[in-house]
């Protein structure tokens, strides 16, 4: 018993150590009945950032890729470059790649999106969700509505990225360290796949590839500079890393000269930060395949629903017989314009 406890005080003062080099102090485990929402960022993503010497106070960014069905973490370092920490993967999504354009059209948002402490929801009936920030200034310009779209769990999506419980609740530990370190917005950027030259190719005949060069231009910035991109909206059309923000409405005129402000990487500070960057990579379910995402349309939207109103009413009917508390039973989905 003594060696047991002698043994765990090492494994714990070792990880403190750790956690000092990075100028914070540590945050231990929850207790089993705290709050989701209160839940601290696991220990073993707490000793990859200090590992890196990364607070867990740091900036944060959010990249998804839909068709990859996954979620990246970076964080950014003192020098102001970010470093991916996680990958993680989206259990459910729905619709096809492509914008959002409509309410009730099922389709999950493309662009650039953030938030701040005002979209993470720890009352989601979802366990924990985080709203994404659709529709934004571009999309309002374009006619484009729905709202409530949103990062959640429970695996159950129609228009929102959808992860398992406890994954949910790590990204959401992540967001909400960051902003309580004073990140005003956290960006939220939604990618239909990793923009390679060679996924670009793959869907060159798509139908959405008009509404995907900013997202591309943004990807490419991203990996010369690993800064956020800086993006804007004038014209109808999302401007990344101008030299002057964009503050007027987004569908005004752009500006005669708009230019393009980068701080590019050298070769030595490439090196290093990709030394940094192995990510740690979370494991759950992906139900989206490339083939149901092509295969998408009226059908598969309807049959997508159906099942998902099934679940809703079995999750309903288990909480009445367990006479569990209605606020804590059946789900209401974060379903367009359903509040």
């Amino acid at each position: 018993m003594r060696g047991g406890m002698r043994s765990g005080r090492l494994r714990i003062a070792a990880l403190g150590l750790l956690w000092a080099m990075a100028g914070q102090s540590i945050s231990y485990p929850a207790l089993a009945d705290e709050k989701a929402a209160s839940k601290p960022v696991p220990a073993v993503t707490l000793t990859a950032l200090a590992q890196k010497v990364i607070p867990i106070a740091a900036p944060i960014y959010i990249r998804i890729f839909k068709e990859d069905s996954e979620l990246e973490v970076w964080k950014a370092r003192a020098d102001g470059r970010y470093v991916i920490i996680k990958t993680f993967p989206i259990c459910n999504w729905s619709g096809a790649l492509g914008p959002k354009t409509k309410l009730g059209d099922q389709m999950a948002p493309e662009g650039f999106y953030s938030f701040s402490a005002d979209g993470l929801k720890p009352d989601s009936k979802y366990h924990l969700a985080i709203n994404v920030g659709y529709p934004n200034a571009l999309d309002r310009a374009l006619g484009r509505n729905g709202d409530f779209i949103m990062v959640h769990g429970k695996c159950l999506s129609i228009g929102c990225f959808a992860m398992t419980d406890e994954l949910i609740e790590e990204v959401y530990a992540l967001a909400r360290d960051a902003i309580a370190g004073g990140e005003q917005r956290v960006p939220l950027h939604i990618f239909p796949f990793r923009m390679t030259a060679a996924n670009m190719k793959l869907h060159a005949d798509h139908a959405a590839r008009a509404t995907w060069t900013p997202l591309k231009e943004a990807f490419d910035d991203f990996t010369k500079t690993q800064i956020p991109p800086r993006t804007g909206a004038c014209g109808g059309h999302y401007v990344v890393n101008p030299i002057a923000p964009l503050d007027g409405n987004a569908a005004d005129a752009c500006p005669s000269r708009l230019g393009k402000l980068l701080a590019m990487i050298s070769p030595k500070k490439a090196r290093k930060l990709a030394a940094a960057s192995t990510p740690l990579i979370a494991e759950g379910p992906k139900t989206r395949t490339i083939e149901n995402i092509s295969a998408w349309g009226g059908s598969s939207a309807g049959a997508m629903m159906l099942g998902f109103t099934a679940r809703e009413e079995s999750s309903k009917a288990r909480a009445k017989a367990s006479a569990v508390d209605a606020d804590n039973g059946g789900l209401k989905p974060f379903l367009d314009g359903v509040k």
